[in-house]
């Protein structure tokens, strides 16, 4: 299998068990109140999916920020909030 092919499948899959986990979430959510609906999961969705095609390095960027045993720190927010 080629990588282009290998690609597609991971993506193809990938799309399908978060289709499948939606529509578990959907129907299973315990709390009564506001209904959830397979759309309120877009924008997660558009997020799941650059990482998958871009292939972004989170090792990398990780091995730059010390283990919080060299005093580095416990969390490291990766998508900061905008400035006020």
């Amino acid at each position: 299998m080629s990588d282009q092919d290998e690609t597609t499948h991971f993506e193809n899959e990938l799309k399908q068990r978060f289709d499948d986990l939606i529509l578990w979430t959907v129907k299973n959510r315990p709390y009564n109140g506001a209904s959830l609906k397979p759309t309120d999961f877009d924008d997660i969705w558009k997020q799941i999916s650059r990482l998958a095609r871009e292939g972004v390095d989170i090792g990398k960027r990780n091995a730059a920020v010390p283990e919080p045993s060299e005093n580095g720190p416990q969390y490291v927010n990766s998508k900061p909030a905008p400035w006020p």
